[in-house]
């Protein structure tokens, strides 16, 4: 099954929003892609995680309402074509509302991982964060559908997460696929070994 979800999300990031952020952050371009990959996986296993709560998942979407990020962001023909930096700090408080403490070992997990820096993996983790609830809040998606595209596509998510991401979003046993595909922002088929660090990030 093709992870619609997935494909929408990934799909709204172009090339010059790219170039803009290798600019901004001065990271090399396929390691910034595959941060926002990882990223965008990484905050809809959150968001799985807690969508059953439906009163903090209601608190994370209402969380964004108010935002500069929200109320200026802009699409053409379904491509972001611009976008207000505020997510720097805007996204904190969603992040901290779907995965609390774990925020900040997640982000330099990300860093480690993908290796870019670790303001980047923090500030394009923000800007995941407000992408998705945006994206959300702007095609008016209910819950459940939301529920339903995030449990057929898990496993297509999951295989993007860092494995010691995987194990403190509660999915050790996760077993990663080499898998090829051609709608990813950054194709890949090395196995992502984290465990041996999860101990070591404070």
């Amino acid at each position: 099954m093709t992870p619609i979800l997935l494909n929408q999300l990934r799909s709204v990031i172009t090339s010059p929003l790219i170039f803009k952020f290798c600019k901004k952050f001065e990271e090399n371009e396929i390691l910034l892609r595959k941060s926002i990959d990882t990223s965008i996986c990484t905050v809809l296993i959150g968001l799985d995680n807690i969508i059953d709560n439906s009163s903090l998942y209601d608190k994370v979407i209402e969380s964004i309402t108010f935002t500069e990020f929200y109320k200026t962001i802009e699409y053409d023909n379904g491509k972001l074509s611009s976008i207000n930096y505020s997510f720097e700090h805007e996204g904190f408080t969603p992040l901290n509302l779907i995965f609390s403490v774990k925020k900040g070992r997640i982000s330099e997990m990300i860093s480690n991982e993908v290796g870019v820096k670790s303001e980047t993996a923090g500030a394009i983790l923000n800007f995941a964060v407000m992408l998705i609830l945006s994206h959300f809040k702007n095609e008016k998606q209910k819950t459940k559908k939301i529920q339903n595209d995030l449990n057929s596509e898990k496993k297509a998510i999951l295989n993007t997460v860092p494995e010691g991401i995987r194990v403190i979003l509660g999915y050790p046993n996760f077993e990663y696929e080499d898998a090829f595909s051609a709608n990813t922002l950054i194709k890949t088929d090395l196995k992502l070994h984290f465990l041996s660090k999860i101990f070591k990030i404070q």
